[in-house]
């Protein structure tokens, strides 16, 4: 009879356990002790600026697939306002980590963006994102020892025409 009960109790104290850490999983509360795969680009690049953190240089290069790297293709943002405007469009941004991409919706050119954010006057930080299509994109950030290049699918609606025509308008602007 102790022993039966003994089993019961051992039985609910592990389901109780299991049930306790499965709800902290799915919640994201500890997401810093279990890191999960979906995350947003928020997470991953903007609420890593302090206050004292200032947006420094933007770059943005439009790369073509099959070409060689043309510099004329390259807008540089010094303007702190104008890079949080920037970095607006992409504030909503959900992403999914993966290991590889599915590359069979290519296009013929992708965006690369520098970001170089000037940590409390005392050094610089930065990161480095690839938009290869609406569904890809990697993001490297300098601060990270490990795991320094992560690659995503973005699971919500992402406009790469968008940034294609705000490319053009500073093109237009900085000639």
């Amino acid at each position: 009879m102790k022993n039966r009960i003994k089993m019961i109790i051992g039985t609910v104290t592990i389901i109780v356990v299991v049930a306790i850490a499965v709800r902290m999983y799915t919640s994201g509360q500890y997401t810093k002790y279990i890191p999960s795969k979906h995350t947003t680009f928020r997470a991953e690049v903007t609420d890593h600026m302090s206050m004292l953190d200032r947006l420094d240089r933007l770059t943005i290069r439009k790369i073509s697939s099959a070409g060689p790297y043309n510099e004329d293709n390259e807008v540089t943002i010094t303007d702190p306002n104008e890079i949080r405007d920037m970095l607006k469009l992409l504030k909503d941004i959900r992403l999914k980590r993966v290991r590889e991409f599915d590359v069979s919706e290519r296009n013929p050119y992708y965006y690369e963006w520098r970001l170089t954010i000037n940590k409390e006057g005392r050094f610089t930080d930065g990161f480095e994102l690839t938009f290869y299509n609406e569904k890809s994109i990697s993001i490297y950030n300098e601060a990270k020892t490990r795991d320094e290049l992560e690659d995503y699918e973005i699971t919500n609606e992402f406009n790469l025409n968008e940034m294609d025509r705000l490319f053009g308008k500073l093109k237009e602007e900085q000639t």
